[in-house]
């Protein structure tokens, strides 16, 4: 029996050993974009919002990931142009309102991570809502399509958009929003409004400063941090105020946060 191994097999089975030995380390280089999903979900509760698209969650384990919503964009908080800054602000809160402190279920496509390191997923909450679908529907973030994802969530996802654009809600809002009372705030929970109220006081309750009508049906807070940026806030009790933002409700409040001074108006006596 001849043992001599051939030129021809030695170099294909020396390029076989190197192949087997580099493949592990040519996988590791390759983009985020074109791996596995290691599961096909997980749960975990959101402990940050960063924007509209963008949260921070903890596992079970208590790991915490950053997740890059999938199939959704929302404005950036620091574009130059100040009614962008808004409605990215807008849309911070309303992804706050639906999410923080809440269990949802991650599922992940055909990427699991973006090339920053996060987990790019689809998040369910504990009532069986797709939140990316329902910010869209909503109107307070566009469909992202650079990047394709699930065929079926991609058809509802843009039919979701049109529907708010029909609806010119949120983003696609023409116009200003309607101005109600201070009572009247109520219906609109997780709309965009402006609430023309008498401001009857303003104290402080950490870590925001809080601007009341007479009756305290209704709050407006601004955050502590951004005092500097509201000129004249302590001298707003007694004036009358046209207040713009997300209407919103914590601990049975009525209330919008204000972060930006454009979203607080005097109005003339």
């Amino acid at each position: 029996m001849n043992s001599v191994i051939s030129p021809d097999r030695w170099a294909s089975f020396r390029a076989g050993a190197v192949l087997a030995f580099l493949a592990p380390c040519l996988l590791s280089w390759l983009p985020a974009r074109t791996r596995k999903a290691p599961a096909p979900s997980d749960t975990a509760a959101i402990v940050v919002v960063y924007d509209g698209d963008t949260v921070k969650v903890r596992f079970g384990d208590g790991n915490e990931r950053r997740v890059r919503l999938i199939g959704i964009d929302s404005p950036e908080l620091d574009d130059k142009r100040e009614n962008v800054r808004f409605m990215a602000y807008v849309a911070k809160r309303y992804a706050f309102l639906k999410l923080y402190r809440k269990q949802v279920r991650l599922d992940y496509d055909w990427q699991s991570e973006d090339k920053y390191g996060r987990l790019l997923a689809f998040l369910t909450t504990e009532d069986g809502v797709l939140f990316n679908e329902l910010i869209l529907r909503e109107g307070f973030a566009f469909k992202l399509r650079a990047f394709p994802f699930k065929p079926e969530l991609m058809k509802r996802f843009e039919a979701a958009e049109n529907e708010a654009r029909r609806g010119e809600k949120g983003l696609w809002r023409k116009g200003e929003p309607p101005i109600v009372a201070p009572a009247e705030a109520a219906v609109l929970l997780g709309r965009l409004a402006s609430v023309r109220m008498a401001c009857a006081s303003v104290e402080e309750r950490k870590p925001f400063i809080v601007l009341r009508p007479p009756d305290g049906e209704f709050e407006v807070l601004v955050p502590e941090r951004r005092r500097a940026d509201f000129p004249g806030l302590d001298a707003m009790a007694g004036k009358t105020l046209l207040v713009k933002g997300l209407v919103e409700e914590f601990r049975g409040r009525v209330q919008i946060v204000a972060d930006l001074p454009m979203q607080i108006r005097i109005l003339p006596p």
